[in-house]
Formats: structure tokens, C-alpha cells, sequence
């Protein structure tokens, strides 16, 4: 007979209870939901994302714009399809929805910078991406290039290497050239840039890339590789907005790569070459002074730390930015004045990054047709040090923080390992090349790049009649380059040169353009409108180069600030080239009942770069498009 005995549940036990039937009873109440979502033509959504509130769980519609998806019955639906507004369903038990979005007209009537004009971006045929301010302010960094880094579809941006202020690549739907420059072209506020790098982040507006040949063909043969638009600040009507916003950012490796210990790299140089390195590292006894050398056995190492390179070598550090603007304006003037300071100190030895912009922009509306807009840039930028990247090859500085040994073995302490220029051991051996110490030639090498940028913009735009208006605009820029370069006696270029010596050379960049454009926009009727826009540009561009080279210094004190004293002036240049573009271009719009698009364009560029017999190119286009969710069903 079995003896049964009951047992009251302790106050955990009743807990527990509770939990498991709560969870039963969430579990019991998660339903499986069908569905289809529409346009506003009743037309069915394909990959539109059906999403519940709060969880990672999620479906897209397919072909017939339906879908099916498990939740919770009191759960609410996320729905979102891009060009539509978002739209939240509780689904309150319900097991078939059907679901209508709305058109997103504020998305859809933003209105994008495209070349010489602006259109709406719903009306664009040709493959244009845009950015706007809030996806680059936010970024405090040196160039805005690198704020744009994974924001834009089918742009790859990368950097040269990891010193502050090194430059940027950018390819736009791949390499567009084998041997030639793959770099866009650059246009800001309408003209044309060699780089756009001296932008201060929080001066952007919007930044719009045109990727294909429909959207760039309006620039001719320089925008192969695609175009990157640049629209900065103006004012706005109101009163005088003032804004600072100010940063400091405390910068660190936090994960070094994992390299051999002394332990290991001596037992590694010794298995390798036991006659070369046998007593090298380790060796049992007293050298010849009656000294017991350091390292008697291979375990001696377990306790011995070494020189971690990397650590020598990559410093925290401490960078900073400073934005300060103010703008306002009335009805008919309008203002914007701005300053930035940026300044990066390099986590490598000596290697650092400064930058100063300012603008001051002003609109002014002079008659009820008539306008005028002037803007000043200002812009100085420092970089300083050899960077990672060395002058490449064997003088590589990351590569020899990987490669130098950590320990001096035997024949040199540690201490001495890492205050040399070069590895005594491996100089012993071979005395015209040598591992270099990164340290000793990152401070040796003094690489300093300095650029200042003056250009003033200005426009006046006419409305000639109702539809047709007149734009008249010209720019000119000028940019001041120096570098100088001394090679130290501690550098590897002093060792193999037989002492020091330093180059200076100095640029000049001079750059003016002028265009003019006539519009004329129509709408015929409520299905028919059209745009025609006719221009004509002209651009010069002029270089000047002076270098200078002079070594065997009785005191290299001075450095670049007197080259002269140098004994031996070992190669002095000078260079002037300039080049001119002379350019027709127009482009037509016409859209039917919002549905469908045309858009052509057609360039003639006329150079002196190009050949006697060909000094003229022809670049056409024609893009079509049709609005797929304004089709209605027949």
C-alpha cells in the first residue's frame, strides 16, 4: 500500500508556479497573422517590412504583396516601404489585415542639387544619393569625406593610412580608369574644387553624389568617375541665430596585435639558425670581462619583458573641435558667418593634424527679380609626420614596429635596443641596409605640410519673364602649398646619404571660372510639364612649382628655415603649366501625368588638353523613367 504525503508549497514554489503559467498563457495567445499590403492605387507593396513593435522578429511581403507572420495578439505591427510614410497596426486578435500606406510627400517633393540646378527628388531619372546635414554634423572628424564613409550605396571611401589628416580615396561604382586619376569630380556651391577636405563637417547642407552616366553626363569627360555635390550653409530669415558646439574625444588603442614574447622569439631565431643566433640570445657562463651574461638559458626570457613596440610606439592622445556660427537675416538679406577649428594629435610618434575654416555668405534680394549671393572661404591646414606609411618599402613604420625584435639578446640590453637607430645587430651584418627603429626615424624626419585656401564665389540670378530666369556666377581660388622635409642625422635617408639634408616646395594654385545658365520651366497643362536649361562656362586653371634642395649643413639647427647654408644645393626646380575648358552644355525635362520621366543632356567641352586635331568632346545622355506606384490598375 503506498503511502502518499502532501507537502505545502514553500512561498519560492508558488512564484515559480506563477511564472509557468504566465508564460503558458503568453505562449497560448500568440496567433498567426495574415495579411497584404497596397499603395494608394490598391496596388500590392513587394518587400515591404513587417516588423513587431519592440522585438527582433520580422517578414517582407512577396510578389503579391502579402505576407504572414507569428505575435502575440495584443502586439502592434511595424510597416514600412521606402517612399511611404510608416504605419503602426495593433493587431488586437485580428488574424487578416490588410494594410494601405501612404505616400511619403515630404520625401518625395525634397528637393536634391543636381548639376547646374535643383530638382525635386521624385522627378530624378538618373542615380543620384544624397546627405543631409544631420548624417555628417555629428561626425567629428577631419574631413568630411570620412564622415561619409558607409552612408552612401556604391561608394567605397578609403583612407591612405591612420595619420590625422591623410587623405582620402573615394570610387564611385568601381574603378573607372586603369592608369588615370579615379577621383570624382568635386563641386561646392556650384563650382568646381580640387578637394574637399578643407570643409568644416558642420558647415554641410547636403552632399549628393551622381553615380551614372544620365546624372554626371551635364559635367562632360570630368565627371567619368562620377560627381560629388556639395551645398554648404546660408542664412535664413529671422533673427540672429548664434551656435557653438565643442568637443574634446580621448583617443587609445584598446587591442593591440598579439606578437611573440622574447621566450618565443629567441627559441624561434635559435631553431631556425642555431649556428647564426646560438650564443646570440642565451649562452651559459661569463663573457670576456668576467661578466655572466644576461640570458644563460632559453627560460631566462619567461621573466624577461622585452620591448613592446607598439606600445613605444602608439601614445593616447587628445583631439579637439571647435564650431562656432551665427546667422539671420530679413526678407531681403540674409547672413551666415562661420568658424571652425579642428585639431587631432596623432596616437603615432610626432604626427598630428590642424585645421582652420571660415566663411562669411551673403544673399541679398535686390528687386522683386533680382538677387545676388557672395560667399568668402578661408581655409588653413596643418599636417605634420612621416605617418605610418613612412616614404613606403623598407622605411614602412608600421611594418618595422611589427617586425623589430623585442629584445636585445645578449650583445645589447633593452634599453639600448630601443634608444638605437638601427638594429646593431643586423648592421653588424650588412651596413647598407638595416631594421630601422620607427621611433628614432618618425622623430628625425621632420614632414611638415601646410595649405591655405582664399576663393570668393559670387552669383546674380535674373528672372527674365514668369518661367524663364537667368543665372549668372563666377568664382576664383587660389591655394598656397609648402612642404617641408628635413631628414635629421637619426634618419635612415641621413645614414645612407652620407649626413643630412631637406627640400622645401612651394605651389600655387590658382583657379577661376565663370558660367552662365538660362532656364525656362513650363507646365503646360495638370499632365504636361517640362524644364530646358541652356549654359555656357568657362574655367582656367593655373600651376606654379618651386623646389629646393640643399644638404651637408655645418648645424642642422635651422633646418628648412635656412636651406642656404647648406654646402651642397643638390637640386633646385621650378614649373608652371595652366590649362583652359571652354564648355556649351543644356538639358531638357519632361514629365507626363507624374508617371513618366525623360530626362537628356548633351556637353561640348572644348580644351587645351586636348590634341590639335580633337580639341572638341561630345557627351550625350537620355534617361527615362516610370513611376511604378502612380500606375494605376486598368
Amino acid at each position: 500500500m503506498y503511502n502518499i504525503k502532501f507537502k505545502a508549497l514553500s512561498k519560492r514554489g508558488y512564484f515559480t508556479l506563477l511564472a509557468l503559467l504566465i508564460a503558458i498563457t503568453s505562449f497560448a495567445q500568440e496567433i498567426t497573422i495574415n495579411g497584404v499590403v497596397i499603395d494608394e492605387t490598391d496596388t500590392p507593396l513587394i518587400g515591404a517590412t513587417v516588423q513587431v513593435k519592440n522585438t527582433q522578429k520580422g517578414v517582407v511581403t512577396d510578389f503579391d504583396g502579402k505576407f504572414s507572420i507569428k505575435a502575440n495578439s495584443n502586439a502592434t505591427l511595424i510597416i514600412s516601404y521606402i517612399g511611404y510614410k510608416n504605419q503602426e497596426i495593433k493587431i488586437k486578435g485580428q488574424k487578416n489585415l490588410n494594410i494601405k500606406l501612404e505616400p511619403d510627400n515630404a520625401m518625395l517633393d525634397e528637393v536634391i542639387v543636381v548639376g547646374y540646378g535643383s530638382m525635386k527628388k521624385s522627378d530624378l531619372t538618373g542615380s543620384v544619393s544624397s546627405v543631409a546635414a544631420k548624417s555628417i554634423e555629428g561626425f567629428k572628424t577631419g574631413s568630411v569625406v570620412e564622415a561619409l564613409g558607409g552612408q552612401i550605396a556604391g561608394v567605397q571611401i578609403t583612407q591612405s593610412d591612420g595619420t590625422p589628416g591623410s587623405g582620402f580615396d573615394i570610387k564611385i561604382r568601381g574603378v573607372g580608369t586603369v592608369n588615370g586619376d579615379s577621383s570624382p569630380l568635386y563641386i561646392v556651391d556650384g563650382f568646381e574644387v580640387s578637394s574637399i577636405d578643407y570643409l568644416p563637417n558642420s558647415d554641410i547642407e547636403s552632399v549628393e553624389v551622381l553615380k551614372d552616366a544620365s546624372a554626371s553626363a551635364i559635367y562632360g569627360a570630368r565627371a567619368a568617375n562620377g560627381v560629388v555635390l556639395v551645398t554648404t550653409k546660408s542664412g535664413k530669415e529671422g533673427k540672429a541665430v548664434i551656435t557653438y558646439n565643442g568637443s574634446a574625444t580621448y583617443r587609445n588603442i584598446p587591442k593591440k596585435l598579439d606578437m611573440l614574447s622574447t621566450y618565443e622569439f629567441a627559441a624561434l631565431q635559435v631553431e631556425l639558425n642555431p649556428t647564426k643566433y646560438g650564443t646570440t640570445y642565451y649562452q651559459e657562463g661569463n663573457d670576456s670581462d668576467g661578466v655572466p651574461y644576461r640570458h644563460q638559458t632559453l627560460e631566462d626570457y619567461l621573466t624577461d619583458p622585452g620591448i613592446d613596440w607598439q606600445s613605444e610606439s602608439f601614445k593616447p592622445t587628445w583631439s579637439q573641435n571647435h564650431d562656432f556660427s551665427i546667422s539671420g537675416g530679413t526678407k531681403e538679406t540674409k547672413y551666415a558667418a562661420s568658424f571652425s577649428h579642428f585639431d587631432e594629435n596623432g596616437i603615432f610618434t610626432n604626427s598630428g593634424y590642424k585645421k582652420n575654416a571660415g566663411k562669411l555668405r551673403i544673399n541679398q534680394k535686390i528687386t522683386k527679380f533680382i538677387t545676388f549671393d557672395a560667399t568668402i572661404n578661408y581655409a588653413n591646414t596643418v599636417k605634420e609626420g612621416i605617418g605610418t606609411s613612412g616614404t613606403g618599402g623598407t622605411l614602412n613604420m608600421l611594418s618595422n614596429i611589427l617586425r623589430f625584435r623585442p629584445t636585445g639578446g645578449n650583445n645589447v640590453t633593452n634599453d639600448e635596443l630601443l634608444n638605437s637607430v638601427f638594429d646593431p645587430l643586423e648592421l653588424s651584418e650588412n651596413t647598407t641596409y638595416s631594421q630601422i627603429n620607427p621611433i628614432k626615424q618618425a622623430e628625425a624626419v621632420k614632414d611638415r605640410r601646410q595649405s591655405e585656401l582664399w576663393g570668393a564665389n559670387a552669383a546674380l540670378t535674373v528672372q527674365l519673364m514668369k518661367n524663364l530666369t537667368f543665372k549668372a556666377s563666377a568664382t576664383y581660388n587660389t591655394t598656397n602649398t609648402r612642404r617641408d622635409l628635413f631628414y635629421g642625422e637619426n634618419s635612415s635617408q641621413a645614414y645612407r646619404s652620407g649626413g643630412v639634408y631637406g627640400s622645401t616646395q612651394m605651389q600655387k594654385d590658382l583657379r577661376w571660372q565663370s558660367s552662365n545658365t538660362l532656364t525656362y520651366k513650363k507646365k503646360i497643362n495638370k499632365k504636361n510639364t517640362f524644364d530646358i536649361m541652356l549654359g555656357h562656362e568657362f574655367s582656367f586653371r593655373s600651376s606654379e612649382l618651386l623646389y629646393g634642395q640643399s644638404k651637408d649643413f655645418p648645424f642642422p639647427n635651422l633646418g628648412n628655415d635656412n636651406l642656404g647654408i647648406g654646402a651642397t644645393p643638390s637640386s633646385v626646380s621650378t614649373s608652371r603649366s595652366d590649362k583652359k575648358l571652354l564648355s556649351y552644355f543644356a538639358r531638357g525635362n519632361y514629365n507626363f501625368d507624374n508617371r513618366y520621366l525623360f530626362t537628356a543632356t548633351i556637353r561640348a567641352d572644348g580644351s587645351t588638353v586636348f590634341s590639335a586635331k580633337n580639341k572638341w568632346g561630345y557627351f550625350p545622355s537620355f534617361s527615362a523613367a516610370w513611376r511604378v506606384y502612380r500606375k494605376k490598375n486598368s
